[in-house]
This record gives structure tokens, sequence and C-alpha cells, in this order.
């Protein structure tokens, strides 16, 4: 039968400490190391095991209230403000060109010509890289406008959640058609 001592030890700095003991039970801490031992296998398998499982997001997410979400805050914007930095890039060949207080204008027109039918969805025969892309920066935000052709532009948040606003601008008088505006900035 196991019986309960208490030692008293005293340490290399004067110190004493006491220790309850169990004589006679070696069995016991043995058992209490293996089940810590099996405890922590299993917690480490459980969390990687987590790694691999496919959690459903989309419950967390909301959908994008409409087509032209962020075509609306980048209007906005640009009501309140002027950007800090405007600038576009050509795509190929990497050229930055920085647009002018006049080329600001054709901006404003381009949205304010802008309806509810110029929103589509994403095309099919989309390229996957843009020929220019066009930089707004403000106080708060900063958007990017992807320019693919003559008839499509997209336009996005540089931060955003949703999927990007498509527009097109076939049915668009041509003096505020942007992708003239970077073809006559940046020649190729």
């Amino acid at each position: 039968m196991p019986v309960l001592t208490y030692c008293v030890i005293k340490d290399n700095f004067g110190a004493y400490f006491i220790y309850k003991a169990i004589e006679g039970c070696d069995y016991l801490s043995v058992n209490i190391k293996k089940f810590i031992l099996i405890v922590i296998c299993t917690f480490f398998s459980l969390t990687l095991f987590g790694c691999n499982y496919k959690f459903n997001k989309s419950i967390f997410t909301k959908n994008k209230p409409n087509n032209y979400y962020y075509t609306n805050l980048l209007m906005k914007d640009l009501s309140l403000e002027k950007p800090t930095e405007l600038y576009a890039l050509y795509m190929n060949f990497y050229k930055k060109k920085d647009f002018s207080v006049e080329d600001l204008s054709t901006f404003t027109e381009f949205f304010n010509s802008l309806s509810n039918d110029s929103f589509i969805e994403k095309p099919a025969n989309l390229p996957n890289k843009p020929i220019y892309k066009i930089f707004l920066t403000f106080s708060e935000n900063k958007y990017i406008i992807n320019i693919y052709n003559q008839n499509i532009i997209s336009i996005y948040p540089w931060d955003g959640g949703y999927n990007m606003d498509y527009i097109d601008t076939s049915k668009m008088y041509k003096a505020y058609n942007l992708y003239g505006l970077c073809k006559y900035l940046i020649p190729k």
C-alpha cells in the first residue's frame, strides 16, 4: 500500500522546499506521463487535420450590393476631393504617365456618361492581363481601373472584398473613353 510522505530538501542557496511524495507508486507517474503524451499527440493531430478541412466561407461573406458598387464609391470620392495621385501604367512595357488636371475632367465626364446598362457581368472572352491600368489615390482609398480594350474596363479598390465592376464602354461617346485617353497619353 502506498504511503504519503513529506520531504524537506535544502538547495545550494539555503532555501528549503517541501515535497509531497507517494512512496511505492512509480507506476502512477508512468501512467500520468503516458496520458499527457496521448493528450498532446491527439491535440496536434486534430489541429493539423483542421488545416485540410474545406470550410465554407460563403456564410460570412456578403453578396455585392449591385454591379456598380465600386464605381459609386469611386464617384463619391471624386466628388469629395481630387486624387492625390493619378497615373496610367502601360502594362506591356510598364510605362508610367501621370495625368494632368485637364485629364481629370475626362474622368468626371466618363463617369457621368455611365448608365445602368453599361455595367455587365464578367465577360467570357476577357483577356488575362489589361492593356492599361489607371491608379487613383485619395486620402483614404485607392482605386484601380483596368482597361482591357476599347469596350471593356473594370474598377475595383485596392483592398476590395467583392468582384470588380465591369463596364461596357462600346456605346459611350469616344471622347470620354478611357482607352482613348490612355492611348493618347502613352503611345505604343
